[in-house]
């Protein structure tokens, strides 16, 4: 009797929208079962609808990800995985002293702390069966200063620099990693942040779609890249970004009046 092929699991955190959302579709299509987790139960359900249409099986697990109870769950519940997409993630953006603790704890948690928490939940598995792939979607804020937005540019750093370390540790052992570092993506988050005039300020030429996230990290797992920026208008800018003249054009454009 021949033997039924095991499919491919692959974990999409932050995938009720967006990015996330993206990716669960792309390896829904690619022959991979999918687990979804994020905070919106609502939206979770429509993604996972959208997933089984496409012939893969969905599974829901709503948690929050910026404290460690609900990292522990997602980790206990995924069982064992052959892709982990890191995406979950908020755009924050407010001055010195603004923003209360709690606020700042849930952000380092939710797009660094437990980032490495989860792989070091999940990734172990990978090396022991010798394959897998390990997605960290950070920014582009992870290269540069970002006026107003420390905390947020802070753990896109340290997301980067662990997805390079992990690299380094677990490539030989069969597990490709891949920081994706994009600039500005046309999703809902700038909204849900209360940055919505981004949409009307920032050029249309600066904006990336979700479906150029996936497709250059696709590339890059490929090229075995660890940490790659999506755009070409963001690979030439990126060595100036730093710089004042840019610094001055970036505040121009992104300024609310």
């Amino acid at each position: 009797m021949a033997k039924t092929a095991v499919r491919k699991r692959v974990l999409v955190t932050g995938a009720s929208s967006g990015i996330g959302e993206t990716f669960a579709n792309w390896y829904a299509d690619h022959g991979y079962d999918v687990v979804l987790t994020a905070r919106n139960a609502a939206e979770l359900a429509r993604v996972a609808t959208a997933v089984r249409t496409r012939g893969a099986s969905a599974e829901v697990i709503v948690a929050d990800l910026s404290n460690k109870e609900g990292v522990e769950e997602v980790g206990a519940r995924c069982g064992l995985l052959d892709v982990l997409v890191l995406n979950a993630g908020l755009t924050h953006a407010a001055a010195l002293g603004m923003s209360d603790r709690d606020q700042l704890d849930a952000l380092a948690y939710l797009m660094s702390t437990g980032v490495v928490r989860l792989c070091e939940l999940v990734v172990p598995g990978m090396v022991q069966r010798g394959s897998g792939d390990v997605v960290i979607v950070s920014s582009i804020a992870a290269f540069t200063p970002m006026r107003k937005a420390g905390p947020y540019a802070a753990a896109k750093s340290h997301s980067t620099a662990y997805a390079r370390s992990l690299a380094l540790e677990v490539h030989d052992k069969g597990v490709r990693v891949v920081a994706v570092c994009p600039g500005y993506v046309q999703t809902d988050l700038h909204r849900r942040a209360g940055l919505d005039h981004l949409s009307r300020k920032v050029p249309k030429w600066m904006w990336l779609t979700s479906d150029d996230v996936v497709h250059a990290t696709m590339r890059a797992l490929t090229r075995n890249k660890t940490v790659i920026v999506p755009g070409l208008v963001y690979r030439l800018a990126l060595p100036f970004l730093s710089s004042r003249s840019a610094q001055r054009v970036w505040r121009r454009l992104t300024r609310r009046s």
